[in-house]
């Protein structure tokens, strides 16, 4: 099985974005914020930070402490579906995507594993059509867990219709490749927009939590301040480029990768300050490079 080690890692929404409109928002709360997306289906909720005893300890079960979705043994899954969404012909971009969580509430080990998943599927006619575009789950080797701050990234653009995998490797914790931001990125040009979003749970000690589903309109959605992990002065330029990359801001000597729209690693190295890294050899298109410091940096490739 492939494994995605994260696919849209952008400055976890990292660079200042040009415009970006809220189409709506599920928030799970009992009075929701607005403009609300409504849904069909029997969610369970939580609230408050997670016992000093869980995994992780003390921890947002919701943001910012609020309420958000729980799934915890359902072995057959739990389907929300997404009222579908009119979308008008103003924006560049169309941007869904929601924060996600994994716990043992119960304990302070385990979490979700490999028969546990989180399934995103999109309709673009009114739900005649859902395609699987993507899938988190829990570790490869045994059990993982994350809170809401962890700087995985899973955003896929919205083709091609094949599923595509996020799943942490190892057992444990979960900093960098649990992945706390999920999301499908549409072109301005769909007319309307329908979600389906089926969390499952093998057991008591496996949990997710899901909570603030957006909808976004607007230009350059990824490159959002909202998804920044660690940006600091730390800058890529040029961007776009053809030939080369540089990184201004760093303290010192730093491991970088560089992966691909499809999660597939392409290159990786060690960077110093305003030294150069080779691209002239990609093909056009968007990538993004991650440093061992916990920047990722979204850049084109013309």
């Amino acid at each position: 099985m492939k494994q995605f080690y994260f696919l849209i890692a952008l400055l976890s929404f990292i660079l200042p974005i040009h415009s970006q409109t809220l189409i709506a928002i599920q928030d799970f709360e009992i009075t929701p914020t607005t403009p609300t997306w409504t849904f069909t289906g029997t969610p369970n909720y939580n609230s408050g930070i997670s016992a000093s005893s869980a995994a992780p300890e003390n921890s947002p079960i919701g943001i910012n402490n609020s309420r958000a979705w729980e799934t915890t043994q359902i072995s057959a899954g739990l389907t929300v579906e997404f009222s579908n969404i009119a979308i008008p012909t103003v924006y560049d971009e169309i941007l869904f995507e929601f924060k996600l969580a994994a716990m043992n509430l119960n304990g302070s080990s385990g979490g979700p594993d490999n028969l546990d998943y989180v399934l995103v599927e999109y309709s673009l006619d009114n739900g005649s059509t859902f395609y699987n575009r993507l899938r988190i789950r829990g570790a490869l080797n045994n059990n993982s867990f994350w809170a809401y701050d962890a700087t995985g990234i899973a955003i896929v653009d919205y083709q091609p219709t094949d599923e595509v995998l996020f799943q942490p490797t190892n057992s444990g914790l979960a900093t960098e490749n649990g992945y706390s931001t999920v999301g499908i990125l549409f072109p301005g040009t769909i007319n309307q927009l329908k979600i389906k979003i089926t969390a499952r749970s093998s057991s008591g000690s496996d949990t997710w939590l899901i909570d603030n589903v957006r909808l976004l309109g607007g230009s350059d959605l990824l490159n959002n301040d909202e998804f920044t992990i660690n940006q600091n002065k730390i800058k890529l330029y040029p961007n776009p480029s053809s030939d080369f990359i540089k990184i201004s801001g760093l303290n010192k000597n730093e491991n970088f990768s560089i992966d691909n729209l499809l999660g597939e690693k392409i290159k990786e190295g060690v960077i110093g300050t305003n030294e150069a890294i080779d691209i002239s050899n990609f093909s056009g298109g968007v990538y993004f490079l991650k440093l061992d410091n916990g920047n990722i940096i979204k850049f084109l490739k013309e």
